[in-house]
């Protein structure tokens, strides 16, 4: 089974959240970690914090973080 790109980068963004959790991970430091563009992780992190997967931290020292706990998440989740 293949992924498409913007699954294969949501399963990076949350396994980058479940390693440095209960820190807040910000949007920079996964788009460098990954190679990633900012702008298309914003469109990556957008439908997970919709279904629950991430939650977002507004402000100054925002960031994002798990919505539930890592063992609750699924690759199913994930891809849908």
């Amino acid at each position: 089974m293949r992924l498409t790109r913007q699954s294969s980068y949501a399963i990076r963004t949350l396994i980058y959240c479940a390693v440095n959790a209960p820190a807040l991970s910000r949007i920079g430091d996964i788009a460098k970690a990954h190679g990633i563009s900012e702008l298309f992780l914003f469109k990556v992190i957008k439908p997970l914090v919709d279904g629950g997967l991430l939650e977002t931290v507004r402000g100054r020292k925002g960031g994002i973080r798990l919505g539930r706990p890592a063992a609750e998440i699924t690759l199913l989740d994930t891809v849908r």
